[in-house]
């Protein structure tokens, strides 16, 4: 992999969630799913980790502090 270091990130790594989008959800076929970037916050500058996705709908709701009230 040319330009990507293989060691992993030293102390001070953070990941963080990038800033979300609407997108449609191919399963329920409705405008339910965000989604965005993983980041990961380093000394030497932001790297993109990923990605991430979910949906209003499809996904499970068991995981909200809120209990999907």
């Amino acid at each position: 992999m040319t330009g990507h270091s293989a060691a992993p990130p030293g102390p001070g790594a953070v990941l963080a969630p990038g800033p979300a989008r609407e997108e449609w959800c191919l399963a329920c076929k409705a405008w339910t799913r965000a989604a965005g970037v993983v980041l990961l916050l380093t000394p030497e500058g932001v790297t993109r980790a990923g990605t991430w996705a979910w949906c209003d709908t499809c996904d499970p709701t068991d995981w909200r502090l809120d209990h999907g009230r």
